[in-house]
């Protein structure tokens, strides 16, 4: 069954190409990086697409947790406010409290992983594109 011609898949093939006809050294070491880099980029953009999800389940089900005490504790959902002041401390349960507290604290590094997931995925796909302007423009 032939590729589909998606950018990948044509990029992919110009430099597998390229590396398997040419004879400069210095030309088939920038392909092997690349070829290399591009190979880093889809693996990492499947393992992205799934910890994605996961991480955004984990979030929703946290969020959703939130929602929930702040229904118990407050009558109402508080969702663009999940803290509690000061002044309100003293008409709930300490351990309510804690539990919303903890949970914010899961929601924020959550939301923290699910960046760093995404950034180092950005980087990767950065090296290759550096790498490829790079061989372009030299060769």
């Amino acid at each position: 069954m032939p590729l589909s011609l998606t950018p990948d898949n044509i990029l992919h093939k110009t430099l597998h190409d390229r590396f398997s006809t040419t004879r400069s050294s210095c030309e088939r070491a920038m392909l092997a990086l690349t070829l290399q880099a591009f190979s880093e980029v889809q693996v990492r953009r499947q393992e992205t697409q799934s910890r994605v999800r996961e991480l955004s389940l984990q979030v929703q089900r946290t969020e959703s947790q939130i929602m929930r005490m702040h229904t118990h504790l407050f009558g109402t959902s508080r969702s663009s406010d999940s803290t509690l002041n000061g002044l309100s401390l003293d008409k709930y349960s300490l351990a309510d409290v804690r539990v919303i507290d903890t949970l914010n604290a899961l929601l924020g590094g959550q939301e923290s992983r699910l960046r760093a997931t995404k950034e180092e995925l950005a980087l990767a796909e950065q090296r290759l594109a550096t790498l490829v302007t790079a061989w372009a423009t030299k060769f």
